[in-house]
């Protein structure tokens, strides 16, 4: 993946991107700056299924670019043609939707750079893979009612994935601290995609440090093992 060499954290939101100071100043702060401050370095826009106002999402990425732009990359989730327009450097493909080749050919011009697609099995992986896919987003990882079969765990399937494919895999779904990263590397995840971690966080740029400290620990003690 572009400009990454080790695990990467990546913030998942969508048009709610401003929250009020928690210490009262005047003013919105930027979650999305707060969280690239901390060690987001990949944001990714998911618009709302059946979203409607395309002014105002369009109006959301290119804030999204103009915010992200020399600092963190920007994935925009499904949309082909506003990938396009707000210059992402990835695009996300839904489940169900194209092929990454084919949805590679439609782009035009070179911004877009990175095609990514959602996997929730190894079958899956392999096939995104196949397609052409620069890495894959696998999830969910944690849930509250985990299979009690170990082997049937998010954990041990991302674990199977990372022996099936070669491509970067992104852990997400139920990520909710530093330890679950951290759990998401020692799979065998490249990376770890969460939302409600950082925007949920009374201080989001100190929670994606703990993020950011806990991957990046957990990516040297793994390579180090290796």
């Amino acid at each position: 993946m572009t400009d990454l060499t080790g695990p990467s954290l990546t913030l998942v939101t969508d048009r709610n991107l401003y929250r009020q100071s928690s210490e009262g100043a005047s003013g919105p702060i930027s979650l999305i700056d707060a969280a690239i401050q901390g060690g987001v370095d990949i944001v990714q826009l998911r618009a709302v299924s059946g979203e409607t106002d395309d002014l105002a999402i369009y109006a959301v990425s290119l804030h999204l670019r103009e915010m992200t732009a020399g600092k963190a990359l920007f994935v925009v989730t499904g949309d082909i043609e506003l990938a396009e327009k707000c210059r992402a450097d990835g695009l996300m493909l839904r489940e169900h939707s194209y092929r990454p080749s084919d949805a590679r050919s439609y782009l035009r011009g070179d911004n877009v750079q990175l095609v990514g697609a959602f996997a929730r099995s190894v079958e899956e992986a392999a096939r995104a893979e196949r397609g052409g896919a620069d890495y894959v987003q696998f999830g969910p990882v944690f849930q509250a009612d985990e299979a009690t079969n170990p082997d049937q765990s998010g954990l041990a399937v991302l674990r199977k994935i990372k022996d099936a494919v070669q491509i970067r895999v992104i852990g997400f779904g139920g990520i909710q601290t530093p330890e679950q990263a951290a759990e998401c590397i020692a799979a065998g995840a490249d990376g770890v995609a969460v939302t409600d971690a950082i925007t949920g966080a009374a201080d989001p740029s100190d929670a994606a440090a703990k993020l950011r400290v806990a991957l990046d620990a957990a990516w040297a003690q793994r390579h180090v093992s290796e």
